[in-house]
């Protein structure tokens, strides 16, 4: 029968080699997960800026979005029917935030708060938190070089004063490189005024930067997903009459303001000194790979101003509301009331929105996408998994040399 020290020193020996033996498969498994991850199911989400969720100037006017192309409405001072009004649009969905999670957008929810209340002033500080959401991008992250290059292919309309002002932004692309991204989208829309809401020409769509994304971990977008900030405090832009004093004075991109100018709406997206120029600020770009969807959404700030009291609607459902028929959705009025035509901008006042503004949602992959690692310190035969296994096999070699006492001899 084998003796205890001996069944001991087998363990020992054994112990060390299953490390040893495991070290080289863990290098390797590291090692293929630095390739270059192919994607073809990455989210995008992104509410633009809280001025865009924003009740508008003119009286019973709002600001929204919707999925897909807007129709020339062919002259200019026209408000958006229901009816031309869409939810979703091949890929493109529009979002709202109903304070617990995100829920399929509503006509009516295009002109209430989270909580179901209409929006107050332009200047309370009171939106309608939606977002647009684009399936299906494409492309190929490679974690090891830094960089990723992602597309989408789908369109989503902004619309201002309830669609008196709008363009559209078609097939955005993301690209990451050197801890930085960018992404751009073709830019289209209608020349208006607001001096004559009579005027209406259609300009020749662009590629613009939508935005510039400073700080980004290439690595998130293959883990938890990416979120991050555009760049727009103490951006500076030339060809308008920027102000540059405040808190939050800024820009979004120079081909974005260039081309919004070309609409007669580039004051919208820069600081120009009005009472919602804190809303201007954009929100965070979120992605996520694997099809992923948000898994904490925060709630967007919200600080009203001083201001004339406004109805209460009622709470939104806590369930997606069916979709609208056609005929149902023809025979509907706008969310504004009656034409009127575009009202100059308020004169330029201290602003009084908020000062802050809430991360989106993180992403979270599914585990069915492989999941890129950066390369780990401990791999190599410097490792400490090494020395252990080391160090038990070679205890076990120096205790087969000490002499064994057998039973009966004495020593």
């Amino acid at each position: 029968m084998r003796r205890r020290p001996e069944r001991a020193l087998a363990g020992l020996a054994v112990a060390g080699a299953v490390l040893l033996t495991a070290l080289p498969t863990a290098t390797a498994a590291t090692s293929a997960t630095e390739e270059p991850v192919g994607v073809d199911d990455a989210v995008l989400r992104w509410g633009i800026n809280n001025e865009t969720h924003n009740r508008a100037h003119a009286p019973d006017t709002y600001n929204f979005l919707s999925a897909g192309r807007t129709p020339d409405p062919g002259r200019g001072g026209q408000r958006l029917d229901r009816a031309d009004w869409q939810r979703r649009a091949g890929a493109v969905r529009i979002e709202k935030w109903d304070g617990r999670s995100w829920r399929r957008a509503t006509w009516a929810g295009l002109s209430t708060d989270s909580d179901g209340r209409t929006l107050g002033s332009p200047a309370g500080g009171t939106f309608s938190n939606h977002t647009f959401v684009i399936e299906g991008g494409e492309g190929v992250v490679d974690v090891a070089a830094g960089t990723a290059t992602l597309s989408w292919e789908g369109e989503v309309s902004v619309l201002y004063y309830s669609g008196m002002s709008f363009f559209h932004l078609a097939d955005p692309e993301l690209v990451v490189e050197e801890g930085a991204a960018t992404l751009t989208a073709t830019m289209s829309g209608f020349a208006s005024s607001q001096a004559d809401p009579d005027v209406w020409e259609e300009v020749a769509p662009s590629e613009v930067v939508v935005a510039d994304l400073p700080g980004v971990d290439v690595a998130d977008l293959v883990g938890e997903g990416l979120s991050a900030q555009p760049a727009y405090e103490g951006v500076r832009v030339s060809g308008v009459p920027q102000q540059t004093e405040g808190s939050q004075w800024g820009s979004f991109p120079q081909s974005w303001v260039d081309y919004a100018d070309r609409l007669g709406a580039a004051a919208f997206w820069y600081s120009s000194g009005g009472t919602t120029d804190a809303f201007k600020v954009p929100l965070p770009v979120s992605v996520g790979v694997g099809g992923a969807e948000p898994e904490t959404p925060v709630d967007t700030p919200q600080t009203p101003a001083p201001g004339p009291a406004v109805p209460t609607a009622s709470s939104p459902p806590t369930s997606a509301p069916p979709v609208a028929t056609t005929a149902a959705r023809a025979s509907a009025t706008s969310p504004a009331a009656t034409p009127a035509p575009v009202a100059a901008p308020a004169a330029p006042t201290p602003s009084t929105g908020p000062t802050t503004y809430a991360a989106p949602p993180a992403w979270s992959a599914t585990a069915a996408r492989p999941t890129a690692a950066t390369p780990s310190s401990a791999a190599g035969p410097t490792a400490p998994a090494w020395w252990a296994g080391g160090a038990l096999l070679l205890v076990a070699a120096l205790l087969l040399l000490v002499p064994t006492p057998h039973p009966g001899r004495k020593p």
